[in-house]
């Protein structure tokens, strides 16, 4: 019987996990991505293999807020945390999250819902929030009521589009029903049915990644959120094992990094952090330190 503290550490580093594994492949087409992939062989950005993208320096700080507001969301404190890693010259960051977060720094109300209105939904539904928004739901395995409105207001600090918003909804509440130990189907059924109401959620074929095999990298955003949280979550509905469900999310092709990271983050709260590959932790920059992180977390909630 895993625990909820096994499943919520394997969340946080699962996620850690699938950002690296998929970072030196990040918008190869998937007739370009090698196969085998060379898991955690390859650099990314100059920097050695196993090295992580935004993707889990915002979840981190993501996670880090949550653990020192006591296990609640703290949008102001999420954000502070995200200006202060925006001033240490990231490598890389998404357009619409700079944007948002520039428009943060400049004072204006709403920031998200200025850079929304200023670029127009056809490029306004990137990933960029549900990449890192599964420690949310982590954190709030015995309250998942509250994600309903939680992981909308997470979402909001850099998107605003409602696909973005339904597609946290969608993830949050799946890694809070597997920290909880549901039956993975039921768990994603149940959070697709929380969110078919909800604008944005129509498009459920496309949540469930049925929409097709390689997501279109090039010309305008169509729902990319929707895509990067349909695969996620029809891996960890389909149980499947963590390496080989993450190294045939990369084959994919796309955003591979981001697909990887939040099924990693579902795929390691269904099994727990026992079921991680020793070898890729050996290699992920800063292990250690993200292991105690989870385990601060974990000591919040289970």
């Amino acid at each position: 019987m895993v625990e909820a503290r096994q499943r919520i550490v394997g969340g946080i580093l699962g996620l850690a996990l699938g950002d690296a594994l998929g970072a030196p492949f990040e918008f190869r087409r998937a007739h370009d991505v090698p196969a085998p992939i060379p898991a955690f062989e390859l650099p990314w950005m100059d920097r050695p293999p196993g090295s992580w993208t935004d993707d889990t320096a915002m979840a981190r700080n993501l996670w880090n807020s949550l653990i020192a507001s006591g296990g609640t969301l703290d949008t102001d404190d999420v954000l502070r945390r995200d200006l202060e890693w925006l001033a240490s010259s990231p490598p890389d960051i998404g357009n619409q999250t700079v944007a948002a977060l520039r428009e943060h720094q400049r004072g204006s109300p709403n920031a998200a819902k200025a850079v929304f209105d200023r670029r127009g939904p056809e490029v306004s539904a990137g990933n960029g929030s549900v990449m890192y928004c599964a420690p949310l739901g982590l954190a709030y395995a015995d309250r998942a009521d509250d994600l309903l409105e939680a992981a909308p207001a997470l979402s909001a600090i850099t998107h605003w589009d409602e696909r973005c918003k339904t597609a946290c909804v969608a993830v949050t509440l799946t890694a809070a029903a597997l920290v909880r130990g549901d039956d993975p189907e039921s768990a994603v059924r149940a959070a697709l049915a929380r969110v078919a109401g909800r604008e944005g959620g129509e498009e459920l074929d496309y949540l469930t990644g049925a929409a097709g095999v390689e997501r279109p990298i090039d010309g305008p955003d169509q729902g990319f959120a929707l895509f990067t949280a349909g695969v996620a979550l029809r891996a960890a509905g389909e149980a499947r094992p963590f390496e080989d469900g993450l190294r045939e999310i990369v084959s994919l092709g796309g955003d591979t990094d981001t697909n990887a990271s939040v099924a990693g983050a579902l795929l390691g709260a269904l099994h727990g952090v026992e079921a991680l590959p020793p070898r890729w932790l050996a290699r992920l920059d800063e292990a250690t330190l993200i292991r105690r992180e989870a385990e601060a977390l974990a000591g919040l909630v289970a």
